[in-house]
């Protein structure tokens, strides 16, 4: 949407508009030109704030990867049991795929690096989310890292495959995610178990 006369354009507002086109248009859209011409200013003027295409998607997924964290937050607000926490974490991340699939997609294949500071920021803060949410496992910090990884992992390839139309069969898809989901917490489950069970080692007293 063009921008009124006079209003001084931020960085916050391109990403918001590239995000609008993104959903309405696809990937394609991702470009300063286009952005620029749906802000209705010269391409320019986008320059003073995105150093140019390949910047414009990183600051898209970034964002589309604080939305969805956001989102898996708030449905987990009031749950303390952390098998459940996690259960629900798994269903409102393909929630929020299933609502914006395109944005999910750009969280999915944008490759992120250590070094970017809005990305670490946002991996620090899903770490100590997960953390938070593993604590009375009783996990090491190793533990809970393996345990984000098959975790993420398993949920993003169900939900690729499944945005992918892999799903073909006339089995219900939902219940698949469902076993899934369970067959991980199970795992989880017996590992905290067998954790508890460990002879103490020297080390550990």
């Amino acid at each position: 949407m063009p921008r009124s006369k006079g209003q001084t354009l931020t960085e916050k507002d391109i990403v918001d508009a590239a995000i609008a086109l993104l959903e309405r248009e696809g990937e394609s859209a991702l470009g300063v030109n286009r952005v620029a011409r749906e802000i209705g200013i010269q391409p320019p003027s986008l320059y003073n704030h995105i150093a140019g295409n390949e910047a414009l998607r990183l600051a898209v997924a970034i964002e589309g990867y604080r939305r969805a964290a956001e989102f898996v937050r708030q449905q987990v607000t009031a749950v303390e049991e952390p098998i459940l926490a996690l259960k629900t974490v798994a269903h409102a991340l393909r929630d929020f795929a299933q609502t914006h699939p395109r944005l999910y997609a750009m969280t999915t294949t944008n490759p992120f690096k250590l070094d970017h500071p809005e990305f670490a920021q946002h991996l620090n803060c899903a770490i100590e989310f997960y953390t938070g949410l593993l604590k009375p496992l009783d996990l090491s910090p190793d533990d809970v890292v393996h345990t984000i990884r098959i975790f993420q992992a398993s949920i993003h390839g169900f939900i690729q495959a499944e945005q992918a139309g892999l799903f073909v069969l006339s089995q219900s898809v939902n219940e698949s995610y469902e076993r899934m989901i369970n067959t991980l917490l199970d795992g989880l489950v017996r590992q905290h178990i067998q954790h508890r069970r460990r002879p103490k080692q020297k080390s550990d007293l």
